[in-house]
C-alpha cells in the first residue's frame, strides 16, 4: 500500500497525464469534427446522432456498473478483472444481437432506412468497448494514465484521418461511423499492447457477485441519468425537423468537449484516489474541496469564455450554415458549469462506496427531470426550449448532489460557495473584457483571436493580483511535480497545508 504522499503524487501526475490526454484527444477530435462538419450537411449528423444515442445507452449497460465497481475498490486482483472481462464481453454480444434485430423497427419509427445498416455497423464497436473498459478501470486503479495518454492519441489521430478522408470522398454519414469504430478499435488495441493485466477467461462468481452488489446501483444511476439527458434529442428527432437535431447535437457537443476535458479528466483520477481514503472522513473532505476548487478554476473560464465567443467562433470556423447552433452552445455552456459542481460531490459519494445514496439521488433527479422536460415539451413551441430544459435540470442536479455530503462529509453549502465564488467572479470579469473586443471595427477572425488572448490574459492576471487560492494550488502542484524529490517540494507542500 502506497503512503498518502505517494498516492497524492500519483494522483497529481495522473491528473496531468489525463488532462493532457483529454486536451490533445478532444482537441484533435474537435478539429476533425470541424473539418467534417464543413464537408457534410447538417442532415448527415442527425442520422448518426440517432444511432449514437442508442449505442451510448448500450455501452453504459455493458460496462457502466462493473467498471466503476473496480475503480471504487482499494485493491483489485486479477480474478476480479478477469471475471468482469468475461461478463462484460458476453453481455456486449447479447446486446449487439438485440440491436441487430431492433434496427429495422427503430429506422421505421424515424423514417430513416439508412439507420438499419448504420446501427448494425456501429454496434460492432460495443464488444470492443467492453474490452476497453476493463483496461480503463485497471489504469484508473493503478493510476498509470501515461499509458492511456499514448493509446488515446493514437486512436484519435488515426480515426481522424479516416473520418476526413471518407468525408472528402463523399461517404456522408458513413465518415462519422468509420471514425467512431476506428477510434474505439485502435484505442483498445494500443491499451492491450501497452498494459499487461493477466486477463484470463476464468470467472470467480463470488467476486463477480460482490462487485455487482455495488455496481448495479451505479449502473442504474447512469442509465437513469443518461436516459433523461438523451430524451431531448430523441424528442427533437420525432417532433421537429432533422435540422433542429443537427443544431442541438452540434451545439451540445462543443461544450461537452470542453467540460469533459476539464471535469472528467480530474474525476477520472480523483475517484480512485478518493477511494483510498474512503474510511477517513476528514481527508475525503479535504480532497473533495481540492477537486471542486481546481475543477471550477479550470471549467468556469472555459465555459463562460466560449459562451462569449460562440457566435464569432461558429461564423468563422463552421460558416453561417451552422449559426443555428449558437443558442444551443450558450445554453449548454451554462449547464456544464452547474454540472461541474455536482461532479465533485458525486465522485466523493461513489468513492465512499455509497452507491445506495447515489442511486437514490438519481431517482430523485430523474423524477424531477420527467416533470421539467414534459413541461418544456408541452409549453415550448421552439426546439431551443428543450435545451433550456437541460439547463433547469442542471440546477436540480446541483441541489440533489450537494445535499447528501452535508451529512456524509460535513461539506456545508457555505463551504461549497466559498470554494467556487472567487473563480466565478474572476470568470465574469474576464467575460466582460472578452465581450468588449466585439466593439473593434475589424474582421470576425481577428476579433475571435483577440478575444481568446484577452480572455486568457485577463483571467491569469486577475488570478495573480487576487492571489487566487486555486491558481496558487495548481501552480504549486506543477512546481512540486517538476522538482520532485527536492527540498523545494517539501517547502511547497508545507505551505499548501498551512494555507488550506
Amino acid at each position: 500500500m502506497k503512503s498518502e504522499g505517494q498516492l497524492k503524487r500519483a494522483a497529481m501526475t495522473g491528473a496531468i497525464w489525463k488532462f493532457a490526454e483529454r486536451i490533445i484527444a478532444q482537441g484533435t477530435h474537435f478539429i476533425v469534427s470541424l473539418v467534417v462538419a464543413r464537408l457534410l450537411a447538417p442532415e448527415a449528423y442527425s442520422v448518426v446522432a440517432f444511432v449514437t444515442i442508442f449505442i451510448t445507452f448500450a455501452n453504459i449497460l455493458i460496462s457502466g456498473g462493473f467498471n466503476t465497481s473496480l475503480m471504487q475498490k482499494k485493491e483489485v486482483d486479477k480474478e476480479e478483472y478477469s471475471s468482469v472481462f468475461v461478463a462484460s464481453l458476453v453481455f456486449s454480444i447479447v446486446i449487439y444481437i438485440l440491436i441487430f434485430f431492433l434496427a429495422p423497427p427503430i429506422a421505421r419509427a424515424y423514417d430513416e432506412p439508412d439507420l438499419v445498416a448504420i446501427f448494425r455497423v456501429m454496434g460492432l464497436s460495443m464488444p470492443i468497448a467492453a474490452v476497453k473498459s476493463i483496461w480503463c478501470a485497471y489504469i484508473s486503479v493503478t493510476m498509470k494514465f501515461k499509458k492511456f495518454f499514448f493509446a488515446t492519441i493514437g486512436g484519435t489521430i488515426a480515426s481522424g484521418v479516416v473520418g476526413i478522408w471518407m468525408a472528402v470522398k463523399g461517404y456522408g454519414a458513413w465518415a462519422l461511423v468509420a471514425q467512431h469504430i476506428t477510434n474505439t478499435t485502435i484505442d483498445t488495441i494500443l491499451l492491450i499492447l501497452s498494459t499487461r493485466i493477466g486477463i484470463s477467461l476464468k470467472v470467480n462468481w463470488k467476486k463477480l457477485k460482490s462487485l455487482l452488489s455495488y455496481g448495479w446501483k451505479i449502473l442504474a444511476s447512469k442509465l437513469l441519468n443518461q436516459g433523461f439527458i438523451e430524451a431531448n434529442p430523441i424528442v427533437l428527432g420525432l417532433i421537429y425537423p432533422k435540422e433542429a437535431l443537427s443544431f442541438y447535437t452540434r451545439g451540445k457537443s462543443i461544450p461537452d468537449i470542453i467540460s469533459s476535458t476539464s471535469i472528467n479528466s480530474l474525476a477520472a483520477v480523483f475517484m480512485p484516489f478518493l477511494a483510498k481514503f474512503q474510511d477517513e472522513k476528514q481527508k475525503l473532505l479535504e480532497y473533495t474541496r481540492m477537486f471542486i476548487r481546481a475543477a471550477s478554476y479550470v471549467c468556469f473560464p472555459l465555459m463562460l469564455g466560449f459562451f462569449a465567443v460562440a457566435d464569432n467562433f461558429i461564423e468563422v470556423v463552421l460558416t453561417e450554415k451552422w449559426m443555428g447552433a449558437v443558442p444551443y452552445i450558450q445554453v449548454f455552456c451554462i449547464s456544464a458549469m452547474f454540472e461541474m459542481l455536482a461532479a465533485g460531490n458525486n465522485e466523493a459519494i461513489k468513492a465512499m462506496g455509497r452507491s445506495d445514496v447515489f442511486l437514490i439521488m438519481e431517482i430523485i433527479k430523474e423524477v424531477s427531470y420527467v416533470v421539467i422536460i414534459a413541461s418544456f415539451i408541452i409549453f415550448g413551441k421552439e426546439p431551443i426550449m428543450l435545451a433550456y430544459s437541460i439547463l433547469v435540470c442542471s440546477l436540480v442536479t446541483i441541489a440533489v448532489s450537494t445535499f447528501p455530503n452535508r451529512k456524509l462529509l460535513g461539506y456545508k453549502y457555505k463551504m461549497q460557495l466559498a470554494d467556487v465564488i472567487p473563480n466565478l467572479i474572476l470568470s465574469a470579469i474576464m467575460v466582460a473584457a472578452v465581450y468588449a473586443v466585439n466593439l473593434l471595427p475589424i474582421a470576425k477572425l481577428w476579433i475571435l483571436l483577440i478575444q481568446i488572448v484577452v480572455g486568457m490574459t485577463v483571467y491569469v492576471g486577475l488570478s495573480i493580483l487576487t492571489k487566487n487560492k486555486s491558481f496558487k494550488f495548481l501552480l504549486r502542484t506543477g512546481k512540486s511535480l517538476l522538482y520532485k524529490g527536492s527540498k523545494a517540494e517539501t517547502t511547497e507542500e508545507n505551505k499548501e497545508s498551512s494555507e488550506d
